[in-house]
């Protein structure tokens, strides 16, 4: 069920239908690739939801007749799946290649969706609005940047007591947010509350992703104002993600008073305090324009590898 969801909400269904054979076309260009993309892609695959028994290098057949919420057209093979995408949007997209978070986006993914369908979700989300996360992995990092400034002064706002607490102990909300945002939540919390997550974040968009941002810290609000430098990012890592109820935080999240406007207040704020240039710059590489020169980029490689076979 939720794999179909996916599929409809993100067009993902209608880009199947209408670029046939187009993933393996650029599956078997990419995996005859080696340079360095293809050595991070090989250092971080591993690194996926070890535990997991789509990614577990000994897998488990107890484990996999168990997991019913699983797609059954999921390769249980999902690492060899994930590696295939990722080099195939390494080279789909080579401008930004692959970075590492983009690992943790695709095997969530995985988790629920065939490998196609996951190349072409991953696709979308990296490009399409509302979720535009190709501008989190460019070069010069201007989308995180703009993410973690739009977060900080969503805190700061929400949760002030917290907000100048983090400050005084010298906590910069990017020492544990980058993460947590940068992936939507999947490389740090449990499935639980990241599949809650991704269904409301392939509707709305960012303004969920912001919203349980302020919830997950709400909910430890008391525990980090009674905590040290020392001790509040070994709390927000370690202890944090195993006492977060996906369905309490998200619940809790409809309740935070956070509005569109607020998010179009503070990215412009971001905005006006970068250089002209560079905000220019990164517009031009990562604005909606990058992202039709990506799609055409897309399928003039299709078109090209057609012709080459």
């Amino acid at each position: 069920m939720r794999a179909r969801a996916w599929s409809v909400i993100s067009a993902v269904n209608l880009v199947i239908g209408a670029r046939d054979g187009d993933y393996q076309s650029i599956v078997e260009e990419a995996m005859g690739n080696s340079n360095q993309i293809c050595e991070q892609i090989e250092k971080d695959l591993r690194r996926t939801f070890p535990s997991h028994y789509l990614f577990h290098s000994q897998k488990e057949e107890d484990d996999l007749m168990n997991s019913s919420f699983i797609c059954e057209d999921l390769d249980p093979d999902g690492v060899e799946s994930l590696r295939r995408i990722l080099n195939a949007y390494a080279l789909y997209d080579e401008e930004i290649g692959y970075c590492q978070g983009m690992n943790f986006i695709a095997a969530t993914c995985l988790t629920f969706m065939p490998e196609e369908e996951s190349f072409w979700l991953l696709v979308a989300i990296m490009n399409d609005d509302p979720y535009c996360m190709r501008e989190l992995f460019t070069t010069d990092m201007a989308g995180s940047l703009e993410t973690l400034f739009v977060a900080d002064r969503l805190v700061q706002k929400l949760l002030p007591d917290l907000h100048q607490h983090l400050e005084n102990e010298g906590i910069n909300i990017s020492m544990f947010a980058t993460q947590w945002l940068m992936t939507i939540f999947s490389s740090s919390f449990d499935f639980d509350l990241v599949s809650k997550v991704w269904d409301n974040f392939l509707v709305e968009g960012w303004k969920v992703v912001y919203r349980v941002f302020i919830a997950i810290l709400a909910s430890c609000e008391q525990d980090l104002l009674n905590l040290p430098f020392e001790h509040i990012l070994t709390f927000l890592r370690d202890k944090l993600p195993s006492r977060i109820d996906g369905q309490t935080i998200l619940s809790a999240s409809l309740g935070v008073r956070l509005r569109s406007r607020h998010i179009r207040k503070y990215t412009k704020e971001f905005r006006m305090t970068q250089s002209q240039e560079n905000f220019k710059s990164r517009r031009s590489s990562s604005g909606s324009s990058g992202v039709k020169k990506v799609k055409q980029r897309g399928k003039d490689l299709v078109q090209k590898l057609a012709v080459g076979s």
